[in-house]
């Protein structure tokens, strides 16, 4: 099943990706072409809760579908930054919450087709509020939404980000499951 890399040369290097030209070796001999972005440092995205069971959700708007999305706080890491330390930060910048409690759940590739990008997942609890601190070219509303209802809204299709998806749906099935909302 494994794809040798015969070559690979840069097609396109922009301000946060760069898309690679790879040619594979198929496990059949054949040779084929690989499209494949590169996210340098990856990725962090929040599930944080309020001690009155609310869920912290952010809208923006979304370029490559063109829409205004749904989504659980999140954004990319510094390449020398810790994971943790990501995700406090980009609760804080995009939402004004500080969190007390921190659990790592997980890690996960949201599109690996043809994405390289990792997510890794927290759950933050222990929530009390501040001021935001938005990068320049960020048009993001925070809002609070009971967690039935957010899960609700994956469930009806509602919710159509995957991170989104991914990280409510999990709290749903490990940890509301686990009793310990």
């Amino acid at each position: 099943m494994f794809e040798a890399v015969l070559s690979c040369r840069r097609a396109y290097l922009g301000k946060s990706i760069e898309v690679l030209d790879k040619v594979v070796r198929l496990p059949d001999d054949r040779v084929a072409h690989r499209d494949v972005v590169t996210y340098a440092g990856g990725a962090v995205c929040v599930v944080a809760l309020t001690a009155d069971n609310r869920v912290v959700l952010v809208r923006q708007y979304r370029s490559a579908p063109e829409m205004v999305m749904l989504e659980i706080p999140a954004g990319r890491r510094d390449v020398r930054e810790h994971f943790l330390t990501a995700a406090r930060r980009e609760l804080r910048e995009e939402t004004g919450y500080v969190a007390s409690s921190w659990k790592k759940c997980f890690e996960f590739w949201p599109s690996p087709g043809f994405v390289d990008e990792r997510l890794t997942l927290y759950v933050a609890k222990g929530l009390r509020h501040g001021s935001t601190e938005m990068d320049s070219d960020e048009f993001i509303r925070p809002i609070l939404m009971p967690v039935t209802e957010a899960i609700q809204r994956c469930r009806d299709g509602r919710v159509n980000d995957a991170k989104t998806l991914i990280g409510l749906l999990w709290y749903a099935a490990f940890e509301v499951s686990a009793g310990s909302t």
